[in-house]
């Protein structure tokens, strides 16, 4: 159409340096996608004032509903550049870090960081250093870890339960790897009130399996967190 190659011309020229840099290309993007009627498709959220379309989240996927939840109530808003502009990126398929499993688990349960005090973690980012403290403060065992690495699945939810400051009665887990493991009790109240259900055959049957320590990514992180924020 005559708009969206209007558009494009103008994409060119932030390219080329002439116009107003990435935020004047983010810009072009999304309206030429909204003027060609693609980017109805995917998820559009606002952040900081500005109509973000994200890419890697379409409305078809599972994990839509969840991270819609999440952008909204601003406890995650996808990758952002170096000058702070959104990519246009969640990632969803990606690991997230034991001080990003923080964040979401203490944004979930409703903890303002800044009324924490103590001790920060020794492994942290600085701008994870705040809620290193409140996991610290509020008793999530994060002593001794670096928290630049991946969290598993059965930390994050262990971070999760935690922040919402969980009396976690004993238990056992309906799995098998997961019987003995030191998040075992987490592991099964979480799943008694579905937050987690375990993995699944292609047809949907249960394989009776949980993967504690693999690497939990954004979109599963991101329906833990929702089921979280509803159910406790």
């Amino acid at each position: 159409s005559d708009a969206l190659s209007d558009s494009l011309r103008n994409i060119e020229q932030d390219l080329s340096g002439d116009s107003s840099g990435l935020g004047g290309l983010i810009d072009e993007l999304e309206e030429a996608a909204e003027q060609s009627g693609v980017a109805s498709d995917y998820l559009q959220v606002s952040i900081s004032g500005r109509s973000v379309t994200m890419w890697d989240v379409p409305k078809s996927q599972w994990f839509y509903s969840h991270v819609l939840a999440l952008t909204e109530l601003g406890i995650v808003s996808g990758y952002k550049d170096a000058s702070g502009n959104p990519t246009g990126a969640y990632g969803p398929g990606d690991n997230v870090t034991r001080e990003q499993a923080l964040k979401i688990a203490l944004g979930s349960a409703g903890v303002n960081e800044a009324n924490c005090s103590g001790e920060a973690a020794s492994q942290v980012s600085a701008w994870a250093r705040q809620y290193s403290v409140c996991a610290n403060q509020m008793g999530f065992g994060i002593e001794g870890k670096n928290l630049q690495e991946p969290a598993s699945r059965a930390e994050l939810l262990h971070y999760v339960l935690a922040a919402f400051a969980v009396n976690v009665p004993e238990g056992t887990p309906p799995f098998a790897d997961s019987a003995s493991h030191m998040y075992k009790n987490d592991i099964a109240y979480g799943y008694a009130l579905e937050i987690v259900s375990g993995d699944k055959n292609a047809d949907g049957t249960m394989k009776g399996t949980f993967r504690p320590d693999a690497n939990v990514n954004r979109a599963e992180t991101a329906k833990i967190a929702k089921l979280a924020i509803e159910l406790l």
